[in-house]
């Protein structure tokens, strides 16, 4: 009798341990399949967002080179109207005299023309640069629109005068800015 009960017990036991192992393996199932599912979602979610947030930079990229272009008309065209501003004054009173251009020509097909230089070796262009830059610092793009050059003959010209050190140059930016030297002012008071 005694291991009659000892044999139900033990069987009651496992039968229980049965059930309650079935029981967690059906719920371990069913969230195992949550969780895959679940996973599935994210997944879904991390594509929807990551095609957005690409179509977002590409629209941000555009808007931002859309800007450039036009802060550099507004430029050009500010320094137009200082350039005209200072046409007008210098009408009055005069500091170089420059030929007129017969007519307008575009910059790729510009003759080059030996550059006329005087006893210091720099052109009149030059000397009208470094009286500009008395005034303050100036970018590339504005000298090249305030002496009606190509930005070819700019750059030249710039290059020249910060080889000789009239100028300085800051290239951390782009267009470069350009600010008068001491040996700049030097040349100026001198000539």
């Amino acid at each position: 009798m005694d291991s009659d009960i000892i044999t139900y017990f033990a069987a009651g036991t496992t039968g229980v341990f049965v059930v309650l192992s079935w029981v967690l393996l059906s719920r371990y199932r069913d969230l195992a399949a949550k969780v895959t599912e679940s996973t599935e979602l994210g997944r879904d979610i991390w594509k929807a967002l990551d095609s957005r947030l690409k179509k977002q930079d590409e629209r941000i990229l555009d808007i931002v080179t859309r800007f450039d272009v036009y802060e550099s008309k507004l430029v050009e065209e500010s320094v137009l109207g200082v350039a005209e501003e200072r046409a007008r004054l210098q009408s009055a009173k005069p500091v170089i005299q420059t030929q007129p251009r017969a007519e307008p020509r575009e910059e790729s097909k510009e003759e080059t023309k030996p550059a006329v230089t005087t006893k210091d070796g720099l052109e009149p262009t030059a000397r009208v640069v470094l009286q500009l830059l008395i005034e303050r610092p100036r970018t590339s793009i504005e000298i090249k629109a305030l002496v009606k050059k190509s930005r070819e003959h700019s750059a030249r010209l710039m290059k020249s005068l910060f080889e000789r050190r009239l100028v300085s140059r800051d290239d951390e930016k782009k267009p470069f800015v350009y600010e008068l030297t001491e040996e700049g002012r030097r040349y100026l008071s001198t000539s």
